[in-house]
């Protein structure tokens, strides 16, 4: 990890909260299909929500020593680590405009307006300094959700049903931290999923899907556009692919083959070509990634998920 997301997430993690401003936006987001646009709406807070609120990101993001790592594709949800990513990379970007705007955003002044929101960010300002918190609003959190739980409240020395309340929830954990130009990942997939980067992975395996062709390593590219679909781990797989290069380095095509053999993997090779087939595509796809690795000590193979070089 650079200096750099190092000397930021300290920075990040001496602020003071307690003596920060705090304000609430929600994020819209369309059309429904890409490129998207966004736009803010201002949400007057009160002093106790907006303690709550400083208390969610000091718990998650500035009380806690985790370890930094740079995003990748094909990393594994973080539980005890930040992944982190230049946010000029990132939609953000976008949101971030809207907010500076400041007030010239509209206020919520009527609960319908909250509703149908992509997602809600805390911008916390202290001496210059900015921390942007965002939270994708995820179908559980919706008044609908709420109500479709029956979920209750204890109001007036009695349980009130949902149904009849103006509901908006506010989860305790954030999914990234925007802080001078870098993102701190709390939560990837729905980092993944609120800045678009479904449609960056589905790029990348275009292209991947291309190169294929192109360069002639296997006998039919369409199988594996088919099982990939929408479906966003195995995007995943194949941005993770384009982005290694392993596919793209001859010596390490004509040692795939020849491990293939040798091992008696259940790859069908003819004339040096890998023979594309349903059932064999998700091995195929591990290899091109370099996911099938031997232990040295006992020279037992596993599949792995996620892996880091040791240097």
């Amino acid at each position: 990890m650079s200096t750099k997301e190092a000397n930021r997430l300290k920075k990040l993690k001496a602020l003071d909260l307690s003596k920060a401003s705090s304000s609430f936006w929600v994020v819209k987001r369309k059309p429904a299909q890409p490129p998207y646009s966004y736009s803010v709406l201002r949400v007057d807070i009160d002093v106790k929500l907006a303690k709550r609120l400083k208390g969610y990101m000091k718990a998650q993001f500035q009380d806690r020593e985790l370890p930094l790592e740079p995003y990748d594709f094909n990393t594994a949800d973080p539980d005890e680590k930040l992944l982190t990513l230049d946010s000029d990379g990132t939609d953000f970007e976008k949101v971030q405009a809207a907010i500076d705007a400041g007030f010239d955003n509209g206020l919520v002044k009527d609960y319908a307006q909250l509703l149908g929101s992509w997602a809600y960010v805390v911008l916390f300002e202290i001496e210059g300094k900015r921390a942007f918190a965002w939270r994708k609003i995820s179908n559980l959190n919706t008044p609908a959700a709420a109500k479709s739980r029956k979920t209750l409240y204890f109001i007036g020395h009695q349980l009130v049903d949902a149904e009849d309340q103006k509901v908006f929830v506010i989860d305790p954990r954030f999914d990234f931290i925007a802080f001078e130009g870098t993102v701190f990942i709390g939560r990837k997939s729905a980092f993944e999923t609120s800045m678009n980067f479904r449609e960056g992975m589905k790029q990348k395996g275009a292209e991947l899907l291309d190169a294929f062709k192109e360069l002639d390593l296997l006998s039919d590219v369409e199988p594996i556009r088919k099982y990939v679909g929408e479906n966003l781990h195995h995007l995943r797989k194949l941005a993770a692919i384009k982005n290694a290069g392993y596919y793209s380095k001859p010596d390490y095509m004509a040692k795939l083959v020849k491990v293939v053999k040798a091992e008696k993997w259940d790859l069908k090779i003819e004339g040096g070509k890998i023979i594309v087939e349903e059932d064999t595509i998700e091995l195929l796809l591990k290899l091109l990634n370099n996911d099938r690795l031997r232990s040295p000590i006992n020279d037992e193979v596993f599949d792995s998920s996620a892996k880091k070089a040791v240097t």
